[in-house]
């Protein structure tokens, strides 16, 4: 499994979860750009571009984490949120309710260890599917990921 491969299953899972060996996910600081907002493209649920610029999985986390800024990975986490809101918007509401249980539980696995398991192969297809038409452009407004916490 390459560090895209799961990269894009996550983002698809809507999980903000660690690789089992650490790859793409930062853990430090980042300055971020002052740019006010951002502009994601997603096809059937995989992010291909920035502000319409091509990217791919990795670069757009990469990209992200500048542009949003903060620790962790804002980058990471931007496009779960941009995902999200797109899928509000373009899956069906029942199938909607059934993937936000299906992702519980595939977080879930992955994280106890299960990568390798054959029901976690079978949620990515179920996820897979689920993603036909995820696709469209999410703008995001900036303006308020520098703010501090109260």
């Amino acid at each position: 499994m390459s560090d895209e491969d799961f990269c894009r299953k996550a983002v698809q899972a809507n999980a903000l979860i660690n690789h089992p060996t650490p790859v793409w996910c930062p853990t430090n600081m980042f300055v971020g750009s002052d740019a006010e907002q951002v502009v994601i493209t997603f096809d059937q649920g995989v992010p291909v571009a920035i502000d319409g610029e091509t990217v791919t999985m990795l670069e757009a986390v990469q990209e992200l984490n500048w542009r949003v800024g903060g620790s962790g990975q804002p980058g990471a986490a931007t496009l779960i949120a941009a995902h999200r809101q797109l899928e509000d918007r373009t899956v069906e509401p029942d199938l909607l309710r059934f993937k936000r249980q299906v992702e519980r539980r595939w977080a879930k696995l992955v994280e106890d260890g299960g990568w390798t398991s054959p029901l976690r192969e079978a949620l990515d297809a179920f996820i897979t599917t689920s993603q036909e038409h995820v696709t469209g452009e999410v703008r995001l407004d900036l303006r308020d990921r520098l703010r501090p916490a109260a």
